[in-house]
């Protein structure tokens, strides 16, 4: 009996969970339809940031850098000149190779200084990498949100202008709430776009910051040496 009745249950819990996925996707489908050809460019926007938000947060992960104890030693060493030593731990993280071979290059000022001046702008570059990208996704969708709601809204009040039974409640509610489902879904998509963006900034200047205070402490070094002899 106990196992003819958990069969039974799971006879009558299948199409239940089943349904639900269906109407899930159903309401999902129906929102996407109802906020009209607005909602194509908006969906396409959303996959975008998404795999931007991805591509920056990895290259961060897998691009730090050296750590607090190891940036600390790295000025101290630059600051007593020993440059091969500070060479060293930059070398040891693959994006910054370069610059650990132009703090460590043998030049005259003024080369030296604008080596490292080249250096930082091209990591900077390869920072800054999409960022305007994500930036632009995200002041864009909510405005084709807010459009696609007007729009909704023209269309809406058009229907009801042409009626000549009176206003029909039911329709406008209706009308309106569809019509907003396209804002609805620009503001989804841009606040974590606008948030994200600016955590990518704040990460960016950081690093920038660190590797400009490396750069002026070496010119620094090297000026003096050059005014000593």
């Amino acid at each position: 009996l106990a196992s003819l009745r958990s069969m039974a249950d799971n006879h009558w819990k299948r199409p239940q969970t089943t349904n639900g996925l269906n109407n899930y996707k159903e309401v999902k489908m129906s929102l996407i339809i109802a906020g009209g050809w607005v909602m194509v460019p908006l969906l396409l926007i959303s996959i975008i940031v998404l795999a931007l938000i991805i591509d920056r947060s990895l290259s961060y992960i897998w691009n730090p850098l050296p750590d607090a104890d190891q940036q600390k030693n790295i000025l101290e060493k630059i600051q007593k000149g020993e440059f091969a030593a500070a060479e060293t731990y930059f070398s040891e993280t693959p994006w910054l190779k370069n610059y650990a071979s132009a703090l460590g290059s043998s030049e005259k000022m003024p080369f030296y200084e604008g080596i490292l001046a080249e250096n930082i702008s091209s990591l900077a570059a390869m920072m800054d990498k999409r960022l305007p990208l994500l930036a632009t996704l995200g002041r864009i969708s909510p405005l084709l949100g807010l459009l696609g709601t007007i729009i909704g809204m023209i269309q809406t009040f058009a229907v009801i202008a042409q009626s000549r039974s009176g206003i029909d409640m039911e329709l406008l509610a209706e009308g309106i709430w569809q019509a907003l489902i396209t804002t609805a879904t620009g503001l989804i998509i841009a606040i974590p776009a606008v948030f994200c963006y600016r955590i990518f900034l704040s990460i960016e200047s950081n690093r920038l910051d660190y590797l400009n205070r490396v750069a002026n402490k070496a010119v620094l070094y090297k000026q003096s040496q050059n005014n000593a002899a």
